[in-house]
């Protein structure tokens, strides 16, 4: 991925804190924008707290339940995603402090990310010119997919693999609310010269929409793994802190598409990166093609065990 900032002369009306314009290139105005010069979606203060008590040593289960707990709708989430047949517990899980223990720290705060991240950037109006519904579909079906491929592709952290899938490509809502112009162009490019989405963002902005992604949940202070596999889950050679993750929501994001779930800006079909291929160690065909048909199957079975989950985590509302 082009990293380089795209230089230009245009002026953009983004201040610093003594007040004067400052002249900003592409690269810099979007890094700004998904870290400071507008009011970019923040994680609810709830689950702020719940990212940073998981990465708290000292955090007992206790703790992390009255948090939650503070929450009515993230209360009844956690509960009813704990009692879902997608975890399969065999008994009745009645309270957030034993969701805490049985689940996982780390699962709850996946749980808890999930459910914000998709009510903020849900909460958007309407636009002809981008399917949210479509958009989430593409990335929950690739978070479903990282979680379940995850152990066979030896990343032991599934709930984290979710995370990724699901968030990855964020950045594209990100340009989609605060650089509709652009973000229009990108989409104009994408019909009339047949590219991939990332490749017109790069055309038009200079970097695409992983680097953009990556800037805003690093301002989330979300674990450093996860801002990197979003910064090059298109090109996950590049990754270094958590390749194996990288690779992960690489290989998904396509799969997803080959699958049919959803659209996230273009119909073309992202080459698999070789290096994905012999990292993960994918199956291949006797002409030596990486074979998607049984990764396809069982993702298809994977997205009908996690309907619920699913169905949950996009509603608006929960039921006590």
């Amino acid at each position: 991925m082009n990293d380089t900032p795209k230089q230009t002369d245009r002026r953009y009306d983004a201040r610093n804190p003594g007040g004067e314009v400052m002249l900003l290139t592409d690269h810099d105005r979007l890094k700004r924008i998904a870290q400071n010069v507008v009011s970019l979606p923040t994680l609810p203060t709830v689950v702020a707290k719940i990212v940073n008590l998981v990465q708290d040593p000292n955090t007992t289960a206790r703790t992390l339940a009255k948090i939650i707990s503070s929450d009515q709708v993230l209360t009844a989430k956690v509960l009813k995603l704990a009692n879902s047949s997608y975890y399969g517990f065999p008994r009745k899980i009645g309270t957030v402090n034993l969701a805490v223990v049985l689940l996982g720290y780390r699962t709850v705060r996946d749980i808890a990310l999930s459910v914000s991240v998709i009510e903020q950037f849900s909460q958007q109006e309407g636009d002809l010119w981008f399917d949210y519904s479509r958009f989430w579909e593409h990335s929950i079906a690739t978070g479903v997919a990282a979680q379940a491929f995850a152990r066979q592709f030896r990343y032991q952290v599934t709930g984290e693999a979710f995370v990724a899938g699901l968030i990855h490509d964020i950045g594209k809502l990100v340009l989609n609310q605060y650089m509709k112009r652009e973000f229009r162009k990108v989409l104009s490019l994408v019909s009339t010269e047949d590219l991939l989405f990332h490749e017109a963002e790069e055309k038009v902005l200079g970097v695409n929409h992983g680097r953009i992604g990556a800037w805003t949940v690093e301002r989330w202070n979300l674990p450093k793994n996860l801002v990197d596999a979003l910064a090059h889950h298109h090109s996950p050679e590049n990754a270094h802190r958590s390749p194996q993750l990288a690779h992960l929501v690489h290989f998904c994001d396509i799969l997803v598409r080959k699958g049919g779930y959803g659209y996230s800006g273009d119909f073309g079909m992202p080459q698999l990166s070789p290096a994905t291929a012999e990292l993960l160690e994918l199956q291949r065909t006797d002409d030596g093609r990486v074979d998607f048909e049984p990764y396809l199957d069982m993702l298809h079975e994977e997205m009908e065990k996690a309907s619920t989950f699913v169905d949950l985590v996009r509603s608006p509302e929960v039921a006590a």
